[in-house]
């Protein structure tokens, strides 16, 4: 690992930030707080959606508490390996609860919120965490104790600041890039379709013709050539071999590679798995494909009805199941390519208005298959327009492939931002900004000066509610001694009830207060201000 800058330290988590703080709320039972189940973080923006309101005294007991600003991140398998984490913001009350899977970070003031997110947003982090889980398979946690002691980079805390706007600026250009990339796999269908229905209706190839016009003297544009004929009477049409098909016991059976459904995609041929089938050597030499064959299915999703492409003997000996056509052109000049761009383009709302469906499968008759309406053009202009197509689809699918290598390279990109941020690279040192080892010294002397203050008003309130049960008294002792109207205040502390009084004591004065009005030995007063407002009760015993 590289050397910080100096104005960097390298520190324990639990120096910058109290992981797992104990619950601390000024809250009633009825305060609306956020709800935040692991659901509701996401790993991809780091943050809390759809929070739900709740009463407080609904959720208070059995979920993890955490407040704005604070960080949190999961810690179970595999939430803490997707990168849920969030920087706390916008709670209602101030105040979140949540899954118990939930680790909480509260910083002390020499870290950023935003700054130590990003840090544990790294698969560097994430992957490091990942060693040292443990519990059952499936269950696995990273320990508290593993957090607190894993060391951070902390650099001054303006410089934290320039990191994490840096960052922010480099990332939201990132996920920008990701949105328009998001767009190109459906622009590049919209683009093939769009060649397809040109190819069909004979614009894909009106310069074409308008040259070969030209040549032959007429020197105009004249419409295709073209005839519609159903897809049988240019072809035969021939289904496959019956998968369990029963024979006699004596038949003399050959192995033979033969096509499935799922081999048959619209527009290519999955051939990663071919499965073998025993079949009689007549039924082999009558199912054997030959180069230039049309497959296209006939059975299976209603969707997947006429899809297929054409067979160039990619492997050899091989036959197709009954679920998918074999389509041989009459004309072996015919391009076969042509056919079956259209099928798959042209033909596919006709499969599916034609298609039966049963309960648990979709299937075309071969009747229906043959009367597929096929534009039929020249020989010459078919192969020409297969010729563009082909030229048009290996140049998108080039741009298929520099997308898919762009999109690897986003997350590589994000990843090496922060490597920069984590190094002191991303943003130059100021040598003004006051270095982050004196920026950990103040902010510990702060911090134990705190603690010792708190500590201080404890033991006052501690003395002195000591001095008020050593001069405790029953209300009507306390009453009795004043002699004329005291306080409310000043009345319950003569009877020892002081900022540490239990309930219990509080409850058994009220009760004693109870008891003198009901017996008619109390008078009250209220004690307003000069516009009439309440400002406290005072009381006294009535004479007797």
């Amino acid at each position: 690992m590289s050397p910080l800058p100096k104005t960097w330290v390298h520190v324990p988590i639990e120096e910058i930030a109290e992981v797992n703080p104990r619950k601390n709320v000024e809250l009633s039972g009825d305060d609306l707080v956020s709800f935040v189940p692991m659901a509701a973080v996401d790993e991809v923006s780091g943050t809390i959606a759809a929070p739900i309101d709740r009463p407080y005294h609904e959720v208070s007991r059995g979920f993890t508490h955490f407040r704005d600003e604070d960080v949190i991140l999961a810690k179970i398998t595999p939430s803490m390996e997707n990168g849920k984490s969030a920087v706390a913001g916008n709670l209602t009350n101030g105040t979140g609860l949540g899954s118990t899977e939930f680790h909480v970070l509260r910083t002390n003031g020499t870290i950023k919120p935003r700054y130590l997110w990003y840090y544990i947003r790294q698969k560097t982090f994430r992957v490091s965490a990942q060693t040292v889980m443990s519990g059952a398979v499936g269950q696995q946690r990273v320990p508290a104790d593993w957090l607190k002691n894993h060391r951070i980079p902390i650099p001054p805390l303006a410089e934290q600041q320039r990191i994490v706007g840096k960052v922010d600026r480099l990332t939201e250009r990132t996920a920008r890039a990701c949105e328009d990339l998001d767009r190109i796999p459906s622009l590049i269908a919209r683009y093939k379709s769009a060649i397809l229905s040109m190819a069909f209706n004979g614009d894909l190839t009106k310069d074409y013709r308008k040259k070969n016009d030209t040549l032959k003297g007429n020197g105009i544009d004249s419409p295709p050539d073209w005839v519609i004929k159903p897809l049988g009477e240019i072809s035969d049409i021939q289904g496959g071999i019956q998968v369990g098909k029963k024979r006699p016991s004596d038949a003399v059976l050959v192995e033979v590679p033969y096509l499935r459904v799922a081999n048959v995609q619209r527009g290519w041929l999955d051939l990663d798995e071919i499965k073998t089938i025993r079949v009689t050597p007549q039924e082999r030499d009558r199912l054997l494909l030959q180069e230039g064959d049309i497959l296209m299915n006939e059975g299976g999703d209603r969707d997947k009805l006429g899809r297929g492409w054409v067979w160039h003997e990619e492997v050899r000996n091989c036959i197709h199941q009954n679920h998918v056509f074999r389509i041989r052109l009459n004309d072996e000049a015919f391009p076969p390519e042509f056919i079956s761009h259209y099928a798959n383009e042209n033909g596919q709302q006709y499969f599916i208005d034609q298609g039966k469906q049963t309960t648990n499968l979709a299937s075309i008759s071969k009747r229906k298959v043959s009367a597929l309406p096929i534009p039929v053009p020249p020989i010459d202009e078919a192969v020409e327009i297969v010729r563009r197509i082909e030229v048009t689809f290996a140049w998108l699918d080039r741009v298929a492939t520099e997308h898919a290598a762009a999109k690897r390279l986003v997350p590589k990109l994000n990843a090496a931002i922060l490597e920069k941020a984590f190094r002191g690279e991303l943003v130059p040192q100021d040598p003004n900004d006051e270095p982050a080892s004196d920026l950990l010294e103040r902010t510990k002397a702060e911090l134990a000066a705190a603690r010792k203050e708190k500590q201080a008003r404890k033991t006052r309130l501690s003395t002195t509610a000591g001095e008020i049960k050593m001069n405790a008294k029953n209300l009507q002792e306390a009453l009795s001694e004043a002699g004329d109207w005291i306080s409310a205040q000043d009345a319950f502390q003569r009877c020892g009830i002081g900022p540490s009084a239990s309930t219990e004591e509080v409850e058994a004065l009220y009760a004693e207060l109870r008891r003198l009005d009901k017996d008619g030995k109390l008078e009250t007063e209220a004690v307003n201000d000069e516009q009439g407002r309440k400002l406290h009760d005072r009381l006294r015993l009535k004479a007797a």
